[in-house]
């Protein structure tokens, strides 16, 4: 049987999507490239937004006449909605992603809603230049807005040494990008009794030519050992980047949103990494329009992006989840969400140009990573920032070379083949 599999969300969600995948291939499946030709397919979904939700469906929708198999968020936290949708699509739940193999060969219905606390199968290498490494399943927080802990449970982290097998057989194989994806890398290891740095510190010294892509962590994790988080990114291995979600610049959101921290915690973090790493690329993610938000409390989160300069801010409109306590809060106005959230943007991208442009005329190393949507490739400095080449050619994928950035646009930086 040939089998396609669409992935929606975050690289956590892509990561057992790769785990999947290799669980299929050893059951005999066939992994189809495109939808077409497959004779089923497996929705991998997020429910995190209810816009992201909506696509799962039309998708799911679109699939008609074929095995449907639904896992991820969404199957774990809203199983009814998709059953009254589609009555006749087995749903697997993120925590038995064996059974999805075992859905596709029966002939019936399969409903595989048994709840484990165990941490993700690992994902085999398959081939290319990225290799997707969970090492972590759940979070410690208890945020008023997410659905995802719902999905996702408490935290069940990978053991280090298979964490460093995963890394080394995918770098003896020709992976140069190594993404570490957790809910919260932050808090990885605290149920093992180690920490991310320590993880950090084993995989950078693996032998092999390779960078680490550290995943997302929130303020409060990291500030137990931001210190040693600090000398670990020293490594030359690691790329100097962080994804740091701030969600809000006023402390009294932030306390209603039930985040630990403060919009000085995140500036404090934010400090210590870059004095550590000057050149540090730092995203961050914004909820404009939570319940209770005011105008003031928005100018605080403009005021705070400003200050912090991130190189990318992912704004995201609140949207309210079933099950939340968010849910049940007095909202904002659609109307006001929309215009905070334009302003935001603009901020934002000016923000961005101002940083990339201040890259135009740098000579520097970088790998060459993936092919550009407009032709030539796409190539990651080890700051993480993204430089296409639309005239290099996609032979180069994999390879290190040293470039030229020739001008910015606001999401990303373009240059040539340096000769000097």
């Amino acid at each position: 049987m040939r089998v396609f599999i669409k992935t929606f969300g975050c690289s956590s969600n892509r990561a057992e999507t790769a785990a999947v995948e290799g669980l299929l291939r050893s059951a005999g499946y066939e992994i189809s490239a495109k939808l077409a030709p497959a004779e089923a397919v497996v929705v991998n979904s997020c429910t995190v937004r209810r816009d992201t939700e909506l696509k799962v469906l039309r998708y799911i929708s679109s699939a008609k006449g074929k095995k449907i198999v639904v896992t991820g968020c969404m199957a774990e936290v809203q199983p009814s909605a998709i059953s009254s949708a589609f009555p006749q699509a087995s749903i697997v739940s993120p925590h038995n992603l064996p059974m999805v193999a075992e859905a596709l060969a029966r002939d019936r219905r399969t409903i595989a809603m048994e709840h484990s606390l165990g941490t993700p199968p690992p994902a085999p290498y398959r081939k290319g230049v990225r290799h997707l490494v969970a090492i972590s399943r759940g979070c410690l927080g208890n945020c008023a807005y997410c659905i995802v802990r719902l999905a996702r449970g408490s935290l069940a982290s990978v053991p280090r040494q298979r964490v460093l097998d995963s890394v080394a057989a995918a770098v003896g194989q020709g992976a140069k990008e190594i993404f570490l994806s957790a809910q919260d890398s932050g808090v990885y290891g605290r149920d093992l009794g180690t920490d991310l740095p320590g993880l950090l510190d084993a995989v950078s010294a693996l032998e092999g030519d390779f960078r680490i892509r550290v995943g997302m962590f929130g303020p409060s994790s990291a500030t137990p050992f931001l210190d040693r988080l600090a000398a670990s990114y020293r490594a030359a291995k690691i790329y100097k980047f962080a994804h740091i979600p701030v969600q809000s610049g006023s402390d009294r959101v932030l306390g209603l949103m039930g985040r630990p921290y403060t919009a000085g915690g995140f500036r404090g973090v934010v400090s210590c990494l870059r004095s550590s790493q000057p050149g540090l690329t730092l995203y961050t993610d914004v909820i404009v329009g939570f319940p209770g938000e005011v105008k003031e409390d928005f100018a605080m989160t403009c005021e705070l992006i400003e200050g912090s300069r991130p190189c990318k801010t992912h704004i995201a409109r609140y949207s309210p989840r079933p099950h939340t306590p968010a849910a049940a809060m007095r909202q904002v106005p659609e109307d006001v969400k929309k215009k905070r959230s334009q302003a935001l943007t603009h901020l934002v991208r000016g923000i961005q140009m101002e940083v990339n442009s201040e890259w135009v005329g740098r000579q520097v190393s970088a790998t060459v990573v993936d092919a550009f949507w407009r032709g030539g490739v796409i190539a990651r400095t080890d700051e993480y920032k993204t430089v296409a080449l639309p005239t290099v050619r996609r032979s180069s994928i994999g390879r290190r070379m040293e470039v030229a950035i020739t001008s910015a646009t606001p999401f990303f930086l373009l240059g040539e083949i340096s000769h000097r």
